[in-house]
């Protein structure tokens, strides 16, 4: 753990010898590699901050009443997707709940799930839809998975909680029943974020679900900031929890798998999971963003018996620590290629005064280097407290671009160390190629620099102008939604893959394109991020050139399928045929 971390959330006895007996709080810690002047370009990435005029006026309930219960500071996420296939990114919200002995726990918040009815060309508006979709489901929730669990051609929901978990399954028409009894999915401790994946290769998604600390009411721990009043413990107090694994059976069942797979990990204290072929080699392989504690990349080795089996090489590809050797306060994660060069980057946002953790790998996966300063980024993201994170190309040039949210865990933070807050305004990195990446937040847009308390996101194209727009949530607070006012043209393609038999969604499909000499690589991702879901459509800018000369595609079978010079829109590609254009 880092000093600056154990000052602002240590017991009284800790605190009065860190700052009783010092006479002020320790200084933040120093990178230990010089940091350079911030790269500055102009960006034409601006954000609109649109919530009132869409509808959408969810508000998270954590259940804060005083008692500084730990679960209160994490948030909950957002998942975008399209739950009745017209064509439009809907959205659902996790919500958390009321303690038992609370007045107000008799009305007990749910899930809210919002239909998408923004017309062609027209502004976003969404409709609150929860009761009638089936999903006014109330529990402390936290993170949310989608994924075709049962093959039936439509995205199913799982949503993960304290001592919770709920599987249901979407009837086609954007109906959602609760099949969880009888599916093989058991909610114990605290659930985090959760991923789909097809590890095992068989066809069928297995699910990762990741495990935060041992926390319950009769467990919890006083900690204090001035010695007198309670304030939020950190998972430094705490034992860690074993994530799991369930093994898809086909027809929305599951088979709990984490010990023969090699993922019991009782150090663990997982927030943020994300999937993805790091070493190109066919199988989906994970990484753990623990915090506190050293993150895991699982490389996925072979499968024995029907089930797949891991390997850690946290340690050894490079990710596990920080260039200083410690374990951070690690938040949300994602993947991207941002050179342009079919390798890895992979971002992970840390605890305040740890600055984001960027690592980059080849094509080939096997070692990542800890570029957090050479990107750009490490000098900028060093005093805020990053939740969500995420990759897209909001700009469309054809180099992806990164954003993360942010806002404390601790109200009155700012008590011990003037220089950080509470609520904290978003950062946004502009990608200038190489990997390397431009703070240009100053510059998105007044409404995207508000300070929130920010945790879960979601990257989607809400309006179907082809810019992604963004959907991120509070934490007990007001859900907000950006739309994507980027000066530069919307000219991208954007592929919808779909197979025909197992995994409908195509989670795992590989795409390879070129376009204007530029080459990447993206995957349809089953999760990453803070405890939310991204839209999983294949966005890929083409930035001056005029169309997507190339563009091969590895299906999650296996098969490979190929396609040239592709004009800018919107395709639906099932595996077997050839792209077709959408037109909405």
């Amino acid at each position: 753990m880092t000093i600056q971390r154990n000052l602002l959330f240590s017991s009284s006895a800790s605190l009065c010898f860190l700052v009783a007996a010092c006479g002020k709080p320790a200084p933040a810690p120093v990178s230990p590699t010089p940091a350079p002047e911030p790269t500055k370009v102009a960006s034409s990435i601006r954000f609109e901050d649109v919530t009132q005029t869409s509808g959408v006026s969810f508000v998270h309930v954590n259940g804060a009443a005083g008692k500084k219960w730990m679960p209160e500071t994490m948030g909950s996420g957002v998942a975008a997707f399209d739950a009745d296939g017209d064509g439009r990114v809907d959205l659902l919200f996790v919500n958390g709940r009321w303690w038992p002995d609370d007045r107000r726990a008799a009305q007990q918040p749910t899930l809210s799930f919002w239909k998408n009815a923004t017309e062609p060309g027209g502004a976003i508006r969404f409709e609150n839809r929860t009761k009638e979709a089936g999903l006014a489901v109330s529990l402390y929730g936290m993170g949310v998975a989608v994924g075709d669990v049962n093959d039936d051609g439509f995205p199913d929901l799982v949503i993960t909680g304290l001592d919770d978990i709920r599987l249901l399954l979407n009837d086609g028409k954007g109906h959602f029943r609760d099949a969880t009894k009888g599916s093989g999915l058991v909610g114990t401790g605290w659930g985090t974020s959760a991923v789909f994946a097809d590890f095992d290769g068989d066809g069928v998604l297995d699910l990762f679900v990741g495990q935060y600390v041992n926390w319950t009411p009769k467990t919890d721990m006083y900690c204090s900031l001035d010695g007198k009043t309670k304030s939020y413990c950190t998972p430094e107090r705490y034992n860690g929890a074993a994530s799991r694994l369930f093994k898809g059976l086909g027809g929305g069942t599951f088979k709990d798998v984490t010990k023969e797979a090699g993922l019991v990990n009782p150090l663990g204290k997982a927030l943020g999971v994300a999937v993805r072929d790091v070493d190109g080699d066919g199988r989906p392989d994970l990484v753990v963003a623990n915090d506190t504690s050293p993150n895991n990349l699982y490389h996925n080795e072979k499968t024995v018996n029907g089930v797949p089996v891991f390997r850690d090489m946290g340690v050894e590809a490079g990710i596990a620590v920080g260039e200083d050797g410690r374990a951070r306060g690690a938040m949300g994660v994602a993947f991207g290629d941002t050179k342009n060069d079919g390798g890895t980057s992979l971002v992970i946002g840390n605890f305040s005064n740890e600055m984001w953790s960027v690592f980059a790998a080849g094509p080939k996966g096997d070692f990542f280097v800890d570029e957090s300063i050479q990107s750009g980024i490490g000098r900028t993201s060093l005093l805020p407290l990053t939740f969500g994170v995420a990759f897209a190309d909001f700009d469309l040039d054809g180099v992806l671009d990164l954003v993360g949210l942010n806002g404390h865990v601790e109200t009155s933070v700012q008590d011990v160390q003037p220089t950080v807050t509470y609520r904290q305004a978003p950062l946004l990195y502009r990608g200038v190629g190489a990997g390397k990446f431009a703070d240009v937040s100053s510059q998105a847009g007044a409404g995207f620099l508000a300070p929130m308390v920010g945790r879960g996101m979601a990257v989607a194209d809400l309006d179907g102008d082809g810019r992604p727009d963004l959907v991120v949530t509070e934490n007990g607070g007001p859900a907000h939604v950006f739309r994507n006012v980027s000066e530069t043209p919307a000219k991208a393609v954007r592929l919808v893959l779909a197979t025909n038999g197992k995994n409908r969604g195509a989670i795992g499909a590989r795409v390879t394109s070129t376009a204007g000499g530029r080459k990447r690589v993206d995957e349809v991702s089953g999760g990453d991020g803070y405890l939310s879901v991204n839209e999983r459509t294949v966005v890929i800018g083409l930035g001056s050139a005029p169309k997507l000369d190339a563009v091969d595609v590895r299906w999650p079978d296996g098969t490979w399928a190929s396609a040239k010079d592709l004009a800018p829109g919107l395709y639906k590609w099932v595996e077997g045929g050839a792209p077709e254009p959408v037109r909405r």
